[in-house]
């Protein structure tokens, strides 16, 4: 990243935080706090607590718009096989093991169980798990469990602002970790801005969630997304 041009990003950022633009991200920062206080892979009803977790009151296009619904293909598995399900939850929450590896084991788990869910319910009426996305959905698990370290997740996302900071290399494919890394890195320039921070506190609502989030970075990403020099 070109530091020059992180910095004008950085200071034109603040201002467009307090846009209706900008809110209508704040619905990421509510089922963020949902997941914290509902979610636990260990919990007998395992999709009761899915279901609770990942929710928004405001908002729920990322994660149920248009012919796109993962959450209501993952509730019947879950109904199905519970413990499948935890136990491919349990793994994708195992920060001990190399992230490439759980999100890749993740979307084959749940594929699999998709496929064995509709040989043994040939008239459910459920076309697809959807979690073949991109990691979409495995980057939202990941928001809600760990705050502080993950955000959603895109590939069209990253090459944008790689390309638009200034980056030496731009991916050419799915960089799931090269993402994770940006998040941590770029977060102490924004951090350390102190109209980025009062503009950020402003803007989240009561039901938002408070703690350090990679939220704060997505947000700055999908500003670089539209922004022009």
């Amino acid at each position: 990243m070109q530091v020059p041009k992180l910095r004008r990003a950085v200071a034109a950022f603040a201002p467009w935080m307090l846009t209706e633009e900008a809110r209508e991200l704040l619905p990421l920062w509510e089922t963020q706090q949902n997941w914290q206080t509902h979610f636990n892979v260990e919990t007998k009803d395992l999709a009761t607590s899915y279901d609770a977790a990942l929710d928004s009151k405001t908002n729920r296009r990322h994660y149920r718009r248009g012919g796109y619904d993962p959450k209501r293909s993952m509730l019947a598995i879950m109904e199905w096989e519970p413990d499948f399900v935890r136990d491919a939850f349990r793994d994708l929450f195992s920060e001990d093991r190399d992230l490439e590896g759980r999100i890749q084991r993740f979307v084959f788990y749940i594929n699999e169980l998709f496929n064995r869910y509709r040989d043994a319910k040939p008239k459910a009426r459920i076309p697809t798990h959807y979690h073949d996305d991109d990691y979409n959905m495995v980057s939202l698990y990941l928001m809600g469990q760990y705050p502080a370290r993950y955000a959603p997740y895109s590939t069209e996302l990253l090459q944008v602002v790689c390309q638009k900071l200034g980056a030496k290399d731009v991916p050419v494919a799915a960089d799931f970790l090269r993402y994770t890394k940006l998040l941590q890195t770029l977060r102490p320039f924004l951090e350390k801005e102190d109209k980025v921070m009062e503009n950020y506190g402003e803007s989240l609502r009561e039901v938002d969630y408070r703690g350090e989030s990679a939220l704060l970075v997505y947000w700055f990403f999908r500003f670089v997304e539209e922004w022009e020099e």
